[in-house]
């Protein structure tokens, strides 16, 4: 068994040889498709297969490109256009993650997200963007 795995990760390297190989945009394409397939198992949901199956082909399709100037061109013009909610996803995260060490707010005057620690009582904090002064407890 060992030998034949071995065999088959040398034939699959061998394949992607020149190939682009997932991006972001085919690893979104594949989530969006399982998603669709998913949905497609529910009653009177039967037309969600056709885009599962469109967008999992296209995935694969992009995956084992040789054109990868392309695909690059595609997979940047896909992460600018999603900037903006992975940038308050990542931030989401981050506030849950320190939630119990960190208080976030925004400023005032610019809107600027600010944070302090906890527990450290009253705090004059002067935002880095427009030095609007402001006093937090904490």
């Amino acid at each position: 068994m060992k030998g034949f795995l071995e065999r088959m990760q040398w034939k699959m390297a061998g394949a992607m040889q020149g190939r682009r190989g997932a991006d972001s945009l085919s690893n979104t394409l594949v989530v969006a498709g399982i998603v669709c397939l998913v949905l497609s198992v529910l009653p009177h949901m039967g037309l969600f297969s056709w885009p599962a199956l469109a967008l999992l082909a296209y995935a694969l399709f992009r995956t084992y490109s040789k054109n990868i100037a392309a695909r690059d061109r595609e997979n940047e013009a896909f992460l600018r256009a999603t900037e903006k909610p992975r940038r308050a996803l990542s931030i989401g995260r981050k506030k849950w993650e320190n939630r119990e060490t960190t208080l976030y707010f925004k400023c005032k005057g610019c809107g600027q997200e600010l944070s302090v620690p906890r527990g450290k009582g009253t705090l004059r904090v002067v935002c880095p963007k427009c030095k609007t002064e402001t006093v937090k407890k904490s």
